[in-house]
């Protein structure tokens, strides 16, 4: 099946991360052009250099960086209207960007809560409702929201993280029902484990025990989670909406 984008203009925040790149790459190698948002300058830069390996000039076009923390002030509106600036229209919306921290409810201090509830749902809520004003009046629009399995059931130790992620499959559903007139849809996509930099930080102990509990016996990589992905965001996926879809290996807790 051949799953194509051209002609559409899709903003990935997070895209120099394991997952975001990687969605960043299979929509551009599929016909989108991309607006990458990262902190870094030097990985947007670097990305852009991995991206256009072997393309030809004229991809260079189609490739849009914005380095830009989307937690400093009226910066969420900023790169939605640098979008808008630069290319006239904004099609796709992929609210990758995330932060992973965790403690136990107990020790979850109100100033920690409001972190990790600011990156992983109020940024996310405020890109969308930004992104939505074009996409209705364009009447069209594809909104693609990184959850994860934590906030499908929960996780010990990231009761605020499993509680951003669930509020953002909440937001997907919203969408969907509000918005699916105008030809917009709204979906999660719920990844278990996924083979990126992050899991270095967990014991390679704890990493074999899970795996052996996931049916597949492994990790999802990163490029899965962009198929899914591209899909999501073509017309061959136009009547799913509002749907939280887990990418885990059969991995349920």
């Amino acid at each position: 099946m051949d799953i194509r984008l051209d002609g559409k203009i899709a903003l990935i925040t997070g895209a120099t991360g394991g997952i975001g790149s990687a969605i960043a790459n299979e929509f551009f190698k599929s016909g989108a052009t991309i607006i990458i948002n990262g902190r870094s300058q030097e990985k947007i830069d670097a990305l852009t250099d991995k991206i256009l390996t072997g393309g030809e000039k004229k991809d260079a076009l189609r490739i849009f960086g914005i380095a830009m923390d989307l937690t400093a002030m009226d910066s969420v509106q900023n790169i939605i209207q640098r979008s808008i600036n630069k290319y006239n229209k904004l099609d796709i919306l992929v609210n990758n960007a995330g932060l992973v921290e965790g403690k136990p409810v107990l020790m979850s201090d109100p100033e920690f809560v409001a972190r990790v509830m600011l990156v992983n749902y109020e940024i996310p809520y405020q890109l969308t409702k930004n992104a939505l004003t074009y996409m209705r009046k364009a009447r069209y629009g594809r909104i693609i929201n990184i959850t994860s399995i934590s906030g499908q059931c929960g996780d010990a130790g990231l009761s605020v993280y499993s509680s951003s992620k669930a509020a953002l499959n909440g937001l997907s559903q919203s969408i969907a029902v509000e918005y699916g007139r105008y030809n917009i849809t709204a979906n999660s996509i719920a990844p278990g484990i996924v083979e990126t930099n992050a899991i270095k930080q967990i014991r390679e102990e704890y990493k074999q025990e899970v795996k052996k509990s996931i049916p597949c016996h492994r990790f999802a990589k990163p490029a899965e989670i962009a198929d899914l992905a591209t899909f999501l965001a073509s017309e061959r996926a136009a009547y799913i909406n509002g749907q939280q879809i887990a990418i885990n290996g059969g991995w349920y807790r």
